[in-house]
């Protein structure tokens, strides 16, 4: 099959177009797109395969896709946004500014604990249905009513599903505007920088730049049973896990069907390019003044992660885990960058966007057949090696 590949790489990176066009002939992609900026320039920016399953309409230029959990990353950088312009401090009680927040012991809970997944709200506790993301009211009720499982900061656990949700609430009750998230962000980070991303799917987008997402088949299962760490591939098998119940709790989603993309739920349904992802993750690596950071933020997002007493072990996904400030960091079980101050988000099904400002990059990669895996997808490790071989060797 002669597979649409466009875009360019630049002489350095060549080589990166190589493997991208090696994971369509050979390890089974259907459609995708990978950015990368290095010192502020954009030096790869490609795209190919089909956007639908039945190769009839090619990935194009435009096309966008949702990113699952990659777009928590990018919440995380509005959450910094908000601390750098004084809206809230990473150590402020979430209480403060929320007081039906402090139900069931969470009276101390700080921004920074649920960005760091620390908080123990891994459960939202009950089924959350579309009716519910649609309503302000009851998405409030519904993170008021949360209990944490283990006593807070005590112990990493991925807040898989939760995350999204706490975020938007907080940013809004701290905007003095009380905008939602989804409008936040647009209006303070994805306009200035021009950036094609949001947070729930627009009216206004045309249903010909919507990557349609594919369930992985058996090539991607045999992948993930091969490639998952083993404490990953017990809570997956475990139907009793915390990582199952995450998922029984939200019973109706689907990533084709545009009434749920039009939701606002930042754990998964960020949308948009891969070279919006990259330019944001490189705005963070160069400084840039339009997003307007500030170094002392920048340092605490780049500080190292700070281990909790319970130990490295993320008791949801059961990996060794590194999490600060909404990002994960190099670990064990995601060494994803040679420099222990990268950080970025991956999402379910290959996707992933990070920065390393030490080697100066924005990176992000947008499939829209999914893996098994939800780090370290095969696909986009291969990308990322190429491109960190080529910076070793200068």
């Amino acid at each position: 099959m002669n597979l649409p590949i466009n875009g360019h790489a630049d002489s350095r990176f060549a080589a990166i177009a190589d493997v991208f066009r090696a994971n369509f002939s050979d390890r089974g992609e259907t459609g995708a797109a990978l950015s990368i900026y290095h010192q502020g320039v954009k030096v790869v920016d490609l795209w190919g395969g089909y956007r639908d399953g039945r190769a009839s309409l090619s990935w194009e230029e435009h096309t966008v896709a949702p990113v699952f959990s990659t777009g928590k990353g990018i919440a995380a950088i509005a959450c910094a946004f908000a601390v750098s312009r004084g809206l809230i401090r990473w150590d402020d009680p979430i209480a403060a500014r929320w007081p039906e927040f402090a139900r069931h012991g969470k009276g101390d809970i700080t921004l920074r604990q649920i960005l760091d997944h620390k908080a123990g709200l891994v459960l939202f506790g009950r089924p959350v249905y579309r009716q519910d993301l649609a309503d302000e009211r009851s998405v409030a009720a519904i993170a008021e009513e949360m209990k944490p499982v283990w006593p807070p900061g005590s112990r990493w656990g991925y807040h898989l599903g939760t995350f999204g949700l706490l975020v938007a609430e907080i940013l809004r009750r701290c905007d003095p505007k009380r905008r939602a998230f989804s409008r936040f962000f647009h209006e303070e980070i994805a306009r200035p920088l021009g950036l094609a991303f949001r947070f729930g799917l627009p009216e206004t987008l045309e249903r010909q730049r919507l990557a349609h997402i594919e369930k992985p088949g058996l090539p991607q299962l045999r992948q993930a049973l091969f490639h998952a760490p083993p404490g990953l591939a017990r809570q997956v098998l475990n139907p009793l896990s915390r990582l199952h119940r995450t998922f029984r709790e939200l019973p109706d989603i689907d990533m084709n069907d545009r009434a749920w993309l039009k939701l606002e739920f930042p754990s998964a349904n960020g949308i948009g390019e891969a070279r919006a992802i990259a330019k944001l993750y490189s705005s963070l690596a160069t400084g840039d003044p339009i997003l307007g950071l500030g170094q002392e933020v920048l340092l605490e997002i780049t500080a190292p992660p700070e281990v909790p007493p319970a130990g490295r072990t993320d008791r949801v996904m059961g990996v060794e885990a590194a999490w600060r400030l909404g990002f994960t960091r190099p670990s064990r079980d995601f060494p994803f960058s040679p420099s222990a101050r990268a950080f970025g988000m991956p999402g379910l099904g290959g996707s992933f966007g990070f920065c390393d400002p030490d080697h100066g990059l924005g990176y992000a990669y947008v499939p829209n057949q999914l893996g098994l895996l939800p780090f370290n997808d095969p696909r986009e490790r291969r990308l990322r090696e190429a491109l960190f071989g080529i910076l070793a060797r200068g």
